[in-house]
């Protein structure tokens, strides 16, 4: 095989503190590589000193055999290097055409001259895109394959993708991959990092493991299992859970009947219980996202009514249901302020100025039991939020909204970009908040994770809640079936089960 990038003993730092500890890895033309580790294991940073945003102190890389040491990711482009980050933003206003040009020599052109370069590549990769539509128009999936085009504009011959599967659903992952598996037969590599097990040994040739900023293992990806896998990442196995069962507390805390949402919701009706975990699925298309935000007053509902304890209220905006004790953390919500400090990431907000010096460290050793208990991977609680990784900081994100005081807590893709220590964690805790009475809506594209954490999981399609399934009654496939309608071209459920 022909080796395309070779990196030896490389050493990086963030804020004096060493990140990266001597990692080397090879990749040849035609492969996909995984990386996996823990949140705070390297694994971004080595993304980054590769496409050139963030400089190593030591090492050397050779790229097609010549020394390579970018300085900006416009030199590492150059190079034929390119990077989709985990939370890529695109400008809503870009037509497909333009957002796949932007990062090349032909940025300047207009749409009409780049539409029929744009359609050529669409066709070319077997996908259907309109590349007039406007970005913003698109659901997160499409925006990723753009993101992919951009890649082959700029023809890049290393393609790093950072966690861009991370909130996709399994159909659209499918496709994804399946348009990977074409840029690789083109001779390009791809480094692909994820949290899904399962879908890295899909997708994957070898998986390099990472662990505390070493590479811990290189394994056949066709030659592991997943148990493989999580033991080298965590050093131990993960106890077994059980599917939990309906909860014992049957007293309704939210209701919603006959809910409309603009022209893509219609008449949605059901009912969170106190302490139940209560999943909610769909396509980007079925209505899944306008339904939450209209009950927490993002969007507006335009027909239908909510209840709370029985009464009924009015959401039209965050405030209202910041008051009714509803919160809400979104699929990108990153609201920390950037130079704010760990501790104060986590604390809860307070009016009380005459706070003791009792209750000041009764708080910080709340912020350290969270750092511990959510395998925050710092040394030093009072550091910037900003040299975390993001993983780290969607832990503290999820962390700060699971220790306010909620009736009805919805949580929009908690485990998305989190490693799975992190997220048996993760199920403790809303186990355990759960337990205190408070009602959870879970929204997840990942299906194994709603069949093990919820205890009723609603199903929505073309705007519609087609059914709500008891989990001892369910599996990944009634549910896929149901999100569907029928079985998926391409095996929704096969994209993260099985090696092609």
């Amino acid at each position: 095989m022909d080796l395309l990038l070779h990196a030896d003993d490389i050493h990086a730092s963030y804020d004096q503190r060493r990140i990266l500890k001597g990692i080397g890895i090879s990749l040849y033309r035609g492969e996909i590589l995984g990386v996996i580790g823990t949140n705070g294991a390297g694994k971004t940073t080595l993304m980054k000193v590769l496409a050139g945003s963030h400089q190593h102190d030591a090492g050397h890389i050779m790229m097609a055999g010549e020394r390579y040491s970018p300085e900006s990711p416009e030199e590492a482009r150059a190079c034929g290097v390119g990077l989709i980050p985990q939370n890529f933003r695109l400008d809503p206003e870009l037509t497909v055409a333009k957002a796949i040009f932007r990062g090349t020599f032909q940025a300047a052109k207009s749409h009409a001259e780049l539409r029929a370069q744009a359609l050529e590549l669409i066709d070319g990769i077997g996908v259907s895109m309109d590349p007039d539509a406007k970005v913003g128009t698109l659901i997160r999936a499409e925006q990723a394959l753009v993101e992919v085009l951009r890649m082959v504009a700029e023809e890049a011959q290393l393609v790093i993708m950072d966690e861009v599967a991370a909130s996709l659903p399994d159909h659209d992952v499918a496709i994804l991959h399946h348009v990977l598996r074409m840029l690789v037969g083109q001779g390009r590599a791809i480094i692909y990092i994820t949290h899904r097990l399962d879908e890295v040994r899909s997708i994957a040739h070898r998986i390099a493991v990472l662990r505390d900023g070493k590479v811990h293992r290189i394994v056949d990806a066709s030659q592991t299992s997943v148990d493989e896998l999580t033991f080298m990442l965590l050093q131990q196995k993960l106890q077994d859970t059980a599917r939990p069962a309906d909860p014992a507390d049957a007293s309704e805390v939210l209701q919603v009947r006959n809910l409309a949402v603009g022209d893509v919701v219609r008449n949605v009706s059901f009912s969170v219980a106190k302490g139940e975990i209560f999943g909610i699925v769909g396509t980007h298309r079925s209505g899944v996202y306008q339904l939450t935000e209209a009950l927490v007053g993002i969007r507006p509902s335009i027909s239908g009514d909510i209840f709370m304890h029985g009464n009924k209220v009015e959401i039209r905006r965050l405030e209202d249901a910041r008051r009714l004790k509803i919160g809400y953390l979104s699929d990108d919500d990153d609201n920390l302020e950037p130079q704010a400090s760990i501790v104060e990431g986590l604390q809860q907000s307070s009016e009380d100025t005459q706070a003791t010096l009792q209750a000041e460290v009764s708080q910080l050793r709340g912020v350290i039991e969270l750092v511990r208990r959510m395998r925050i991977n710092t040394t030093n609680i009072h550091g910037s939020l900003t040299h975390l990784s993001g993983g780290d900081r969607q832990k503290v994100q999820l962390a700060r909204w699971m220790t306010t005081d909620c009736d009805v807590l919805i949580l929009s893709h908690p485990s998305r970009g989190i490693d799975i220590g992190a997220k048996e964690v993760v199920y403790k805790m809303l186990n355990e908040l759960s337990q205190t009475g408070v009602a959870i809506i879970l929204l997840s594209s990942d299906l194994s994770e709603l069949v093990s954490w919820c205890h009723r999981i609603a199903v929505m399609r073309d705007g519609e809640l087609v059914t709500i399934e008891a989990n001892t009654n369910t599996n990944e496939d009634v549910l896929v079936h149901h999100m569907l309608g029928g079985t998926p071209a391409l095996g929704a459920t096969m994209a993260r089960r099985v090696k092609a």
